[in-house]
């Protein structure tokens, strides 16, 4: 390489050393200046918020002057950052505020500029879009688009009805149980328990009369949302539901009744019935959860463990027998493994 060549070379690098140094000054001074101006939209916002909340007679905050304020601070329609920021602080606080400030600031967010953004989300291609847009709707409690986004609760993307079928119970409440036996597509494990959060949350008081009308669905997943929601309200009253699905013929139907019923102590009547479902589940796994439930929940019944003792179920007859031994009936359990030997004898002749 000769003199010319070397020199080329290193004023080439050089050359890239001072655009990364540039770029990266250039970078830090953006990071500064746009985390002072998010800082600014956030303390406007809050101002806002709370003078609207804890308005002034003597200085009313009128629509016109918050519009006038947020446009000041950067959020107008061209500069989307902003807006979507600006989004994401009004979910914050409605999250955080209960009764009368919720709903004022809920009619608060179907004025200002920002919230048609949200619904314009819905009407683009992109499911992504359509999802957070319906989650923002709904987040922010805005039920007058409940039409709008009615229309995506069977939608063929998983993310876009997921978000429209929450947002049915967060407009609907309780009531939005009736729309259960429509839907088309299986509501997941997640989903259940994201829709029974979210009734909790919004909706501590049961309306059974809704709950008693979701009970003539016949979809697999409605079975199991509405054990689960039994489950988290601690409906003793409705307990009969959920043992009823002990021995359905479907596993996952099964394996919820199990799990939810463990939330409860019943009636006599009612574990009587539980034990004749017990020898109807085909699940050897799932007796046992089912055997621990009998157990821990109510009197030894040595008929009931006894039964259970000479039957065919040898997969659960250790644990039986250990029940029966450790609660009193040594002498039930010896004479049965006693019974053992002379079978095993003339098996061997």
């Amino acid at each position: 390489m000769n003199k010319e060549s070397l020199l080329l070379s290193i004023e080439i690098v050089f050359s890239l050393i001072a655009i990364f140094w540039i770029f990266i000054a250039f970078s830090l001074l953006y990071r500064r200046i746009r985390t002072s101006q998010l800082r600014l939209i956030e303390e406007t916002f809050a101002d806002i918020v709370s003078r609207y909340l804890y308005n002034d007679p003597k200085n009313p905050l009128t629509l016109a002057e918050i519009t006038r304020t947020l446009r000041n601070v950067g959020i107008k329609s061209k500069n989307s950052n902003n807006i979507q920021f600006l989004i994401r602080l009004m979910i914050r606080t409605q999250r955080t505020l209960l009764g009368n400030n919720f709903k004022k600031l809920q009619k608060l967010y179907t004025q200002i500029p920002p919230y048609g953004v949200s619904i314009k989300k819905i009407s683009s291609w992109s499911w992504y879009s359509k999802a957070r847009g319906i989650r923002e709707i709904y987040e922010m409690n805005q039920s007058q688009y409940f039409d709008e986004i009615f229309k995506y609760r069977n939608d063929k993307n998983i993310y876009v009805r997921r978000e429209a079928q929450i947002a049915l119970v967060v407009f609907l409440g309780w009531e939005s149980l009736r729309f259960l036996p429509y839907l088309k597509h299986n509501i997941t494990l997640w989903q259940q328990i994201k829709i029974v959060e979210k009734l909790y949350d919004l909706y501590p008081r049961p309306e059974l009369k809704w709950l008693h009308r979701a009970y003539e669905t016949e979809k697999l997943f409605g079975k199991k949302l509405l054990m689960r929601i039994i489950r988290k309200y601690e409906l003793h009253d409705e307990t009969g539901y959920i043992i009823d699905h002990l021995n359905h013929y479907d596993y996952e139907v099964r394996e919820t009744a199990i799990y939810c019923i463990q939330t409860f102590a019943v009636s006599l009547n009612k574990m009587n019935y539980i034990k004749e479902l017990y020898e109807d589940i085909p699940n050897v796994n799932q007796q046992g959860l089912l055997l621990n439930y009998i157990f821990e929940n109510s009197e030894i019944d040595l008929d009931f463990y006894l039964q259970q003792l000479y039957s065919d179920n040898e997969d659960l007859k250790l644990s039986i027998a250990e029940i029966l031994w450790n609660n009193g009936y040594k002498e039930k359990v010896q004479e049965f493994y006693y019974q053992q030997y002379p079978k095993r004898e003339l098996n061997v002749g």
